[in-house]
């Protein structure tokens, strides 16, 4: 593995941890085995060029699955809304699985429109436009009687449920509720459909008044 592959992997490891403004630079250096202290600075040039480099990196491995589930959606005469759901969200469950990435991927990409102000908001927008927008546009039949920004908002409000149920799913086992069944290992494709049962019913449920 290359330095700046080394440097991307520790950071986005603690920056998920501890956040993306609260870790510092010469840590990230001194995880990642570097040699030289100034190579984040030669590879990234700072805090902001190595969050970038983060989700470019998160986006090479997504952008080319989300665009594989919705191209085989767009051939279709129409799409339900839960297969528009599992073309969005398939992969960013397989990146919490893939290796190398696991849950600090999620919680990287969970902090990212919050943790780091607009910049953050703006890579975070990057990094989900097309995919959002193609599934926007899938939906639209389906959901013909939603306005437009309604359907985009509940797109959105998935996304983020997204992210951050994976990246807090822990919280299963200290819930208010107390510990769930569902937190159990054998339990993960029960719960895998019930969220998806929650975020189906989100996007479709009743309309939302106009006035």
């Amino acid at each position: 593995m290359s330095t700046r592959q080394r440097l991307i992997r520790e950071a986005m490891r603690m920056f998920a941890e501890e956040g993306l403004s609260a870790v510092a630079l010469r840590r990230v250096v001194k995880a990642a085995g570097a040699s030289n202290a100034s190579a984040l600075h030669y590879h990234f040039g700072g805090r902001d060029g190595l969050v970038a480099g983060i989700v470019d990196t998160l986006g090479a491995w997504l952008q080319p699955r989300w665009s594989q589930g919705l191209t085989a959606l767009e051939l279709m005469d129409d799409a339900s809304p839960r297969a528009v759901l599992h073309a969005l969200y398939d992969p960013v469950l397989g990146l919490q699985q893939a290796e190398g990435y696991g849950t600090a991927a999620i919680r990287f990409a969970a902090r990212l429109s919050w943790d780091f102000g607009p910049s953050g908001q703006d890579l975070s927008a990057a990094l989900h436009r097309e995919p959002l927008g193609r599934a926007s546009a899938l939906l639209a039949p389906t959901l013909s009687g939603l306005p437009v920004e309604t359907r985009q908002l509940r797109l959105l409000m998935t996304m983020t449920n997204v992210y951050h149920g994976l990246a807090d799913r822990s919280y299963l086992w200290r819930s208010p509720f107390g510990a769930s069944p569902l937190a159990e290992s054998h339990q993960a494709d029960r719960l895998q459909e019930q969220f998806f049962d929650y975020l189906e019913s989100g996007l479709i449920g009743p309309k939302i008044s106009t006035r």
